[in-house]
């Protein structure tokens, strides 16, 4: 029987003749909602990765090998909390939940490491915000003689470096540190001389650490670095994040910086702030945290025609330990429909809080709504994306840990989330990535289930359109689930192969080939599988997936056609980028196509330059220029616009 005339359902090794009456329909369109697949949703936090040992022991090379071949493509290399005040000249940082004692980091090692020992792999570090950097590990707590003469060690929570003192019971602060003793002024300057540092001097790639984080968790600082005693209010974080995201764009007009890395669920909308004012205000009405800083930040993005944000950064750590929760917690970021109970701080999202049904829920929708502010502040075509860098979803079952991190991914890539690194790593969690990184392919394509809270499908499909891979997500707890996949815009050639994570229990994953994974060869030409000949319809398959599984399928076709994932842009130059509107003129870059714009005088002299232009709609400051005819020379990919204009 000729591939053409043959149908095969699969079953995790076993075959069914006759499609379950329940089965859940899954269409898989190869044409449809096509969009590229960020590499940098397969990323983790750092770990076992030392920056003050130039070279590598045996675990470090052990954990390295382990991550490439699992596919991870970005580490997050700054360590939160510990980021904030790092000193990248003196090569220390303050341990703000180890008594703010100062201790050895040397990014420039775990850099190094990444280039030399991970390719593939891209690293994100952080910029300091605060206005200050560790200077001295002189003054240190001497947690380790303390221990040894008390037993145990004081509370955490006291800031003991900097000549700090405690009762005998370490229970009882007697003296705060001097934080004058162990930190030194570090202006926006001194932040992002990093930047000339591995530029300019050490000669790194930096086309390998393009995603600056500003900061990390700058809305609860009272908490975590209330030793300097800082304003913490809307305003003072704003301003401190413009002040270094100018400066780090003119030191390199190609950085991704991503903001404003808040805390969690409750911080998405509140900050731990100076006199108590946990959510901001604008001329006395009260914002969600995160809508007045996007409203904050495209101000101060148009006024000053610097691009200012790239990728909306946050961070969250759900609390729920039931299974129905964890295998939701997706749903939290896209799902209109999804009444999340764990929803707190999201009720104060439009400024003012809704604390009714509290046993049902609260809708949240997180990315929905910051892609709604983004819009309404940014305007469309804003290039600004998603991401998620910090999260703990590890449950002591792996398959569940397995379940809600497949989820996670799915999600985002449907979605064009581009960042996603989880704080914590937990056994399922490689295998899972191994899957969907390299199994999966670059172009996601659009799936639809009829019980997508059941079931979900994730797609993907090669550059060149010759091979699909549809991952089943199946969060049934106990009952396997028949499913019919239907395929629209993709001739199967018949030859299939299913990769099924099942049943996992502890670290399974030690390498690309040798893991948790069960494969099952269907078709015709199969080798070493089951195969059974059924009735069929053209591209049409019936499988029964395990209860709690993840099962890939892997398709390929004789009729490839060339995916293109990017909608290609319109040429900058198809019309007049320059616009006159209430007595200013204005550069439409909307499509984010202008690379530099010049502006010269009708002597001929250059007397305005902007570089690396923010996409929206940029007004040319003609307070700078004065009165006069001008001409402005506006230069994109596809070339270069010149228009004489007149400020009057």
């Amino acid at each position: 029987m000729g591939y053409s005339k043959f149908f095969a359902t699969v079953a995790f090794g076993t075959l069914f003749a006759t499609a379950p009456a329940l089965a859940i329909d899954i269409t898989v369109d190869a044409d449809a909602g096509i969009k590229k697949i960020s590499p940098y949703l397969y990323g983790r936090n750092i770990d076992k990765v030392s920056d003050t040992k130039v070279e590598s022991d045996s675990t470090e090379e052990a954990f390295i090998a382990q991550m490439l071949d699992a596919g991870i493509h970005m580490m997050r290399a700054n360590n939160g909390n510990n980021s904030t005040r790092y000193n990248w000249s003196k090569k220390l940082t303050v341990h703000p939940d180890w008594f703010n004692n100062v201790y050895d980091h040397d990014w420039d090692i775990t850099a190094k490491k990444v280039l030399d020992k991970m390719p593939g792999v891209d690293a994100m570090y952080a910029f300091q915000l605060t206005g200050y950097a560790a200077s001295s590990s002189d003054y240190n707590f001497p947690d380790w003689n303390w221990k040894q003469e008390h037993g145990s060690y004081p509370s955490r929570a006291f800031d003991l470096a900097g000549g700090g003192e405690v009762s005998e019971d370490g229970q009882t602060l007697i003296k705060a540190g001097d934080a004058s003793l162990y930190n030194m002024e570090w202006p926006a300057d001194s932040t992002v001389g990093i930047i000339p540092h591995w530029k300019d001097d050490l000669k790194y790639d930096m086309n390998r650490f393009k995603y600056w984080s500003m900061d990390n968790e700058i809305e609860i600082w009272r908490g975590t670095h209330n030793d300097l005693d800082l304003p913490v209010t809307g305003d003072f974080l704003v301003e401190r994040y413009i002040d270094v995201a100018k400066k780090a764009r003119a030191a390199w007009g190609d950085i991704k910086l991503t903001g404003p890395v808040v805390a969690n669920e409750w911080q998405w909308c509140h900050i731990s702030a100076y006199n108590d004012e946990s959510r901001p205000k604008i001329d006395g009405q009260e914002y969600c945290w995160l809508e007045f800083f996007t409203k904050k930040i495209a101000e101060a993005q148009k006024a000053s025609g610097v691009r200012l944000l790239d990728v909306f950064d946050i961070h969250w750590y759900p609390g729920e330990t039931d299974y129905e929760s964890r295998i939701n917690w997706h749903r939290v970021l896209f799902d209109t429909t999804y009444y999340y109970k764990g929803g707190n701080g999201i009720r104060c999202a439009t400024g003012k809080c809704d604390w009714s049904n509290k046993e049902k829920g609260y809708k949240s929708y997180i990315f929905v709504r910051i892609n709604q502010w983004l819009e309404k502040y940014f305007g469309k075509d804003h290039g600004i994306t998603l991401g998620i860098t910090e999260t703990s979803i590890i449950d002591n079952d792996p398959m569940v840990t397995a379940l809600t991190y497949a989820s996670f991914l799915g999600t985002m890539q449907d979605n064009g989330v581009e960042i996603f690194t989880p704080w914590t790593w937990g056994d399922g969690m490689y295998e899972t990535v191994h899957l969907f990184s390299r199994y999966g392919h670059p172009n996601r394509v659009q799936s639809t289930s009829s019980n997508d809270s059941l079931v979900s499908a994730y797609s993907s499909i090669s550059n060149k359109g010759d091979s699909l891979t549809v991952i089943f997500v199946n969060r049934a707890e106990k009952d396997a689930q028949d499913v019919n996949l239907s395929l629209a815009n993709f001739a199967s050639d018949g030859t299939v192969k299913t990769l099924t994570l099942q049943n996992l229990k502890g670290e399974t994953f030690v390498s690309h080939t040798s893991n948790a994974l069960k494969e099952n060869a269907v078709g015709a030409n199969a080798q070493g599988g089951t195969t059974t000949a059924t009735s069929y319809s053209t591209n049409s398959f019936k499988m029964t997936l395990p209860a709690k599984s993840i099962t890939a399928v892997l398709l390929t076709t004789t009729t490839p056609k060339v995916i293109d994932a990017i909608t290609p842009a319109k040429s900058a130059l198809a019309g007049n980028l320059l616009h006159h509107e209430s007595g200013n003129w204005f550069i439409d870059n909307g499509s984010g196509n202008v690379s530099s714009v010049s502006v010269f005088n009708s002597l001929g002299q250059n007397v305005l330059r902007m570089h690396a232009i923010a996409r929206g709609n940029i007004r040319i400051a003609s307070e700078v220029l004065g009165k006069g005819h001008f001409f402005v020379s506006i230069r994109t990919a596809s070339g270069t616009q010149m228009q004489k204009i007149t400020v009057k």
